[in-house]
């Protein structure tokens, strides 16, 4: 699997039990962990798929996760600091995973995402700017980059998009 098919997810930051269970930090919403049936595991830039056999939270932001064929505290640590990643979909990026993100247009700062509106077919993000609010669709044609690690995303906007 290619990177650009993979939407980031979170990451493995510690060890839950003897028996293999992981924790997994993220920020997406828990509607979307719950239906996860299976994740890529970065390792040596290489996107290693895993079935996992349960989720269950655990906190705020954090999740227990089994794994297929992961069943010992040893083969578990392998996965600690480890990125993770779902298969893109159609609405990947609408699940409140942009929250907080910088917004750029060209390259140029716009402002920060504030919220994220799911309520009609397409999703919308809500951007403060230095002055004002603007609505700006969330859509795979105006996005030319996302970067989860900086939390940017970079669009080419429609001209007066922002003067609205």
């Amino acid at each position: 699997m290619k990177k650009p098919d993979l939407q980031y997810l979170g990451e493995f930051i510690k060890l839950f039990s003897f028996k293999g269970e992981i924790i997994l930090y993220s920020e997406a919403s828990s509607d979307t962990i719950d239906n996860i049936e299976s994740i890529f595991v970065e390792i040596d830039k290489s996107y290693i798929p895993y079935e996992i056999l349960r989720i269950k939270s655990h906190k705020k932001n954090i999740y227990r996760i089994r794994l297929k064929n992961v069943s010992t505290e040893s083969e578990a640590n392998t996965f600690l600091k480890k990125n993770v990643f779902i298969q893109k979909t159609k609405n990947s990026i609408s699940n409140n995973f942009v929250d907080n993100f910088e917004i750029y247009n060209n390259n140029e700062f716009v402002g920060v995402v504030i919220s994220t509106i799911n309520k009609t077919g397409q999703t919308i993000i809500e951007v403060k700017m230095s002055k004002k609010n603007v609505l700006i669709p969330l859509a795979d044609e105006l996005i030319t980059e996302i970067s989860h690690e900086e939390k940017k995303i970079n669009m080419i906007l429609p001209e007066g998009l922002l003067d609205i």
